[in-house]
């Protein structure tokens, strides 16, 4: 893949951008023997953006795995990039996750009920136990074998109607509780729990009672710090892995 078939990049968001079409760049490339970026002022006028606006993307690809940088030399391509596209700090819909996994997603089973908050969910969203929550359950395949069961949990206080669609409590639920309070959400605070099916997660993921699973509980904020949403999702570990790079920090 040239770098001459990425556009140009728009300055509001510049950085998130070019970190973007660097990845593709580096994922999509043709040659695998390729194993080192064009230097920062080639990028900048590739990309249109500043040498300081790449900078700041190829540190983010540097924290991620992507590349390692040296003092005066170009950034080199990590041997294991092309491993990571299901990263572990993976922030976003499951919907396009499981997609870059490869798969075909249908969303289905959605179901919703008003639920008084337990002691551990009212916690994390800083809301009294017993407060009232807006809980959707639904599934989530990967060509159409069940992979993910996530549990969206939302406080009342954030919705103004009591009824509502499958389009908007199903894949599009982020966009829609955004929507409807004017806010946009910015960081998610993970938890990753071991943990086995019981009746009703081995019921919605084809999976036998005390089936191992891995078990997320994400606390996600608004760009002004508030947590509005507790999510709980089961994966099924043979369709979905994850990946995480460590750096070694050496004194």
């Amino acid at each position: 893949m040239s770098l001459r078939n990425i556009p140009k990049v728009h300055k509001q968001t510049a950085v998130k951008q070019a970190i973007e079409y660097l990845k593709k760049y580096i994922l999509e490339s043709n040659n695998p023997e390729q194993n080192k970026l064009p230097s920062e002022a080639h990028l900048a006028a590739e990309l249109g953006i500043s040498r300081l606006t790449v900078r700041e993307a190829l540190t983010v690809l540097e924290n991620e795995g992507f590349i390692t940088r040296s003092q005066g030399s170009s950034s080199t391509i990590t041997t294991f990039a092309r491993k990571l596209t299901e990263k572990i700090d993976h922030a976003g819909e499951l919907k396009k996750f499981i997609k870059d996994c490869g798969y075909e997603v249908l969303v289905d089973r959605i179901t919703y009920s008003w639920e008084k908050s337990t002691k551990e969910q009212a916690e994390a969203l800083n809301i009294n136990p017993g407060d009232e929550l807006l809980v959707v359950k639904k599934r989530f395949c990967a060509d159409t074998k069940p992979a993910v069961y996530c549990i969206n949990r939302i406080p009342r206080i954030y919705m103004n109607k009591k009824t509502f669609s499958n389009k908007e409590i199903g894949e599009d639920i982020f966009s829609f509780t955004e929507g409807n309070n004017n806010f946009h959400f910015s960081n998610d605070l993970m938890e990753l729990i071991p943990s086995v099916a019981n009746a009703e997660i081995g019921e919605m993921l084809d999976l036998e009672i005390n089936t191992p699973l891995l078990r997320m509980d994400i606390t996600k904020y608004t760009d002004k710090g508030i947590p509005v949403m507790f999510n709980t999702e089961y994966y099924v570990h043979e369709l979905i892995k994850f990946t995480a790079s460590r750096t070694i920090t050496h004194y």
